[in-house]
C-alpha cells in the first residue's frame, strides 16, 4: 500500500484536526487503523511510504505489530519498493496493491498483482472496523450484565 496516496485520500486525514497533527502522528494514525484492520481482517499489511526525501528513515515510537512499514530509500519511491515487493512475491493474484496512482496501478496489474484505489479501500477498512467495533460493543454488553446467579446453588 502506498501510505502516502491513502493519507492524501482518505477524507479523516483531510480534517482540520488531521492537518493539525505532523505528518509523523498522521502516519501513526493511518498505521494503527491498518493494524486494526490487519487483526480483525486477518489480512497482512504493508504500508510504503516515500522517504527519498527524507535525511534519515523516520521512526515510530514503538512496533507496529501487525503491519509492516517501510520507507523508500533516498533516490527511491514508494512506487519503487512496492513493485519490488510484488515482483519478489511468488503468488502475485493474491496481492492487493492500494494506490490512487493510476499508472502505478496499471504497473502492478501487468506485473500479475492485484489493485483497488485508496478511496475503495478505505470503504473495506471502514467496514471491518465497524464490524469490531460492534463486537466490542455486544462483548462489552455482556460482561456488564455479569453471570447469571439464579442457576447457582448455595
Amino acid at each position: 500500500m502506498d501510505g502516502y496516496s491513502v493519507l492524501h485520500a482518505w477524507p479523516r486525514f483531510a480534517t482540520r484536526k488531521a492537518r493539525q497533527l505532523s505528518l509523523q502522528q498522521r502516519r501513526e494514525v493511518l498505521v494503527g487503523l491498518l493494524r486494526q484492520y490487519a487483526d480483525h481482517s486477518r489480512r497482512r499489511v504493508t504500508v510504503v511510504f516515500d522517504g527519498y526525501a527524507a535525511k534519515h528513515k523516520p521512526e515510530g515510537k514503538e512496533p507496529t505489530h501487525g503491519v509492516e512499514v517501510l520507507f523508500s530509500e533516498r533516490g527511491k519511491t514508494a512506487d519503487d519498493v512496492i513493485e519490488r515487493l510484488v515482483a519478489d512475491k511468488g503468488d502475485k493474484g493474491k496481492i492487493l496493491v492500494v494506490t490512487s496512482d493510476n499508472a502505478e496501478r496499471q504497473t502492478v496489474e501487468a506485473m500479475g498483482a492485484q489493485t483497488t484505489s485508496a478511496e475503495v479501500f478505505e470503504a473495506d477498512v471502514e467496514a471491518v472496523l465497524r464490524e469490531l467495533a460492534g463486537m466490542v460493543r455486544l462483548h462489552s454488553r455482556r460482561r456488564s450484565i455479569g453471570p447469571r446467579h439464579d442457576d447457582w446453588e448455595p
